[in-house]
């Protein structure tokens, strides 16, 4: 289990302190799939450096405490004794993170020989092929000798996959992993996403703004805004459109469905009024979505909502269908 105790990470300007992570705790329990969802400026990315110690350096961290199978991380030896071999990351744009004057075997080769030094590079080939054949890519011993240019955007995402797999890890997270794909090539490499949760037992940590991806592939969702824990929600409750805080519902309303009203001329997709507050000192007294909210009272504007378990509101809601 990874657990994530009183996070608070924090940036300066004009000094002025700005929460980028406020106050956050959230468990990541062996064996599931656990989405993080909100806007762009959430802090869904921020929180998925902190567990691998690469955030910049801008970036403070004022107090938290990380345990990774019941060992405390602390030090950058300890993210080092974890990163790759515990923790592996997918990045969101897989283009970019493949180094193009590098052939995809050299890059898988290299990354296995770094985790296990005593391997001959023989059996690392073999193991980057065996890779490759995971991940469904076809002719894996010929794709070894491509570069990344002449990948297709859903071939270079697997080999990203691949890549976070040759170290064997425990904990993979896929950051807006699918973002850039066609809907076809999505459901795929969901798919994929899926096999090896069950047949490798591997913990995901899946980070998207989209609901409905995270509906179709994640036990539990835990939702960010503002750098803070607004909700948990479980598979049921997802696929029954249960929800108990207005910012879950809110970005739920913005996932597009097919009906006979959106199919009309006339139609406009739903969005969320105004934008993302940034979480500076003047909000730590009042909730941080008041402003956008629907269901605000003045209560909401004098007191800090605190998490429950569930979800942090004053004022919850409870939604069917």
């Amino acid at each position: 289990m990874i657990e994530v105790q009183s996070l608070n990470i924090n940036t300066f300007r004009d000094d002025i302190k700005y929460n980028i992570l406020y106050d956050l705790s959230l468990d990541i329990i062996d064996g599931e799939i656990l989405g993080i969802a909100g806007e762009s400026g959430s802090g869904k990315s921020v929180f998925a450096k902190y567990l691998l110690g690469l955030n910049d350096s801008n970036l403070i961290l004022k107090s938290g405490e990380l345990t990774v199978d019941k060992n405390i991380v602390r030090s950058l030896d300890d993210y080092k004794h974890i990163r790759g071999r515990t923790i592996s990351m997918i990045f969101q744009d897989a283009a970019s993170a493949l180094n193009p004057t590098f052939t995809i075997g050299s890059q898988l080769i290299d990354t296995i020989l770094l985790h296990n030094p005593s391997m001959s590079k023989k059996d690392a080939r073999i193991k980057a092929i065996s890779c490759l054949r995971e991940v469904e890519i076809d002719y894996p011993e010929d794709r070894l000798d491509s570069c990344p240019h002449q990948l297709s955007g859903g071939m270079s995402q697997r080999v990203m996959i691949a890549l976070a797999l040759a170290t064997e890890p425990k904990y993979l997270i896929a950051d807006e992993s699918t973002t850039a794909l066609d809907k076809l090539i999505e459901r795929q490499i969901l798919d994929l996403l899926i096999k090896l949760n069950k047949e490798r037992k591997l913990t995901i940590i899946f980070i998207s703004h989209d609901l409905s991806i995270l509906e179709s592939i994640c036990d539990r969702v835990a939702i960010l805004y503002a750098g803070e824990l607004m909700e948990i929600v479980d598979e049921k409750n997802m696929k029954s459109n249960k929800f108990y805080h207005p910012y879950t519902r809110a970005l739920r309303d913005c996932v597009p469905r097919i009906t006979r009203e959106s199919l009309s001329s006339t139609f406009r997709l739903k969005t969320i009024k105004g934008q993302i507050l940034q979480n500076d000192e003047t909000m730590e007294n009042r909730c941080i979505f008041t402003d956008r909210c629907s269901f605000a009272t003045d209560k909401c504007v004098k007191v800090k909502p605190q998490f429950n378990g569930k979800f942090k509101c004053v004022n919850p809601i409870e939604i069917d269908g």
